[in-house]
């Protein structure tokens, strides 16, 4: 049965976490587990093991994206990492020094560990609770970032000749995954000989919205993992710029239409520069909204860039009230459960 697991640092885990992307690079099986992480970083990896069987996330991603339950005592590879959230858990990294022996929480199913600082009432539960056994590591403390998927190379504003859409929204779960999606099915209807990437540019790690765009027949799939981050809340802004730069240009050069999401909201885990990277690349954006007094905001902090959206999209707003509340033209309102609206937007794009 151990057989089947795999092995890093010489101990047997459970798993190694979705948001470790290049395993065998950075897990070869000449790792040591140190004992201390005396300046722990995000995106560090850390063994840990599950101190309880329930928690606000009782499970975590492996590396194909799977769901896989936990159980008291079980050992999986995680990493370090900052995550505050608008709607779940807020975690942030300890800036002191980790030993094995201390206690951290899972805030994320993607396996991003952290201390817990708060959970919503409607979880129920607390964070689920583990404890560092140690750090792989040979000489240092291995970081994803240390062999990405994909190099981030920061080579400044540059134009893209690609057509590039940005899907953004006033909150979490407001329709953006699901925009991109329907997006990504309309092309494959009406230009099917057109390759369509897609990015998550901003937000917690994880498996499942790439799978989600790997659904939707997306030709290239990517995020803010690839590039080495965990999540982007904890990230400096400047190298947030230069990673969205590159898997846009990364994209631009496999697609002939990039869609970027921005997760979450606009004002957390890096939007802003997310917003003015589109802003410099004169792209086109949706702004996904629940309301009209989100879109009202939304369209304030747009139209400061220079970039009021090409579309208003909802899930489940009457399109027609939105718009009268809005003062927009009714043809500014995308309906996103409307596969035809969908086709329009794509053929304007292209």
């Amino acid at each position: 049965m151990n057989a089947l697991r795999p092995k890093v640092a010489g101990e047997v885990v459970k798993l190694i976490c979705s948001c470790v992307r290049n395993a065998p690079a950075l897990l070869d099986g000449r790792e040591k587990l140190a004992p201390v992480n005396s300046a722990p970083r995000d995106g560090d990896l850390v063994l840990v093991r599950c101190l309880d069987g329930k928690g606000a996330y009782d499970h975590v991603e492996d590396e194909t994206g799977a769901a896989v339950r936990l159980y008291p005592g079980d050992v999986f590879v995680a990493l370090l990492g900052t995550r505050r959230s608008g709607t779940n858990l807020v975690g942030e990294v300890p800036d002191r020094p980790l030993a094995t022996g201390d206690r951290l929480d899972l805030v994320a199913q993607g396996g991003l560990v952290a201390s817990c600082v708060a959970v919503p009432a409607y979880y129920g539960s607390r964070a689920l609770p583990v404890e560092v056994v140690g750090f792989p590591g040979n000489g240092r403390i291995t970081n994803i970032a240390d062999t990405p998927v994909i190099p981030i190379i920061d080579t400044g504003p540059a134009p893209v000749r690609t057509p590039v859409l940005f899907v953004c929204g006033t909150s979490a779960e407001v329709g953006k995954t699901t925009l991109v999606c329907q997006l990504a099915l309309a092309a494959k209807r009406c230009r099917p000989e057109l390759r369509i990437a897609a990015i998550k540019a901003c937000g917690t790690g994880r498996a499942r919205d790439r799978l989600h765009y790997r659904d939707a027949n997306y030709d290239v799939v990517t995020d803010f993992v690839d590039a080495g981050m965990p999540s982007t809340y904890g990230v400096e802004a400047g190298r947030f710029r230069a990673m969205l730069r590159t898997l846009i240009t990364h994209c631009a050069d496999r697609a002939g239409l990039v869609v970027v999401e921005i997760g979450g909201d606009l004002l957390e885990a890096r939007a802003p520069e997310a917003l003015e990277v589109m802003a410099e690349l004169q792209a086109a954006c949706v702004l996904m909204t629940n309301d009209a007094m989100g879109a009202c905001d939304g369209l304030r902090r747009l139209d400061a860039l220079g970039s009021p959206p090409l579309r208003i999209g909802s899930l489940k707003q009457n399109t027609r009230s939105l718009a009268d509340r809005l003062g927009v033209p009714l043809e500014t309102i995308l309906e996103t459960g409307d596969p035809a609206a969908c086709e329009r937007l794509v053929e304007l794009m292209v």
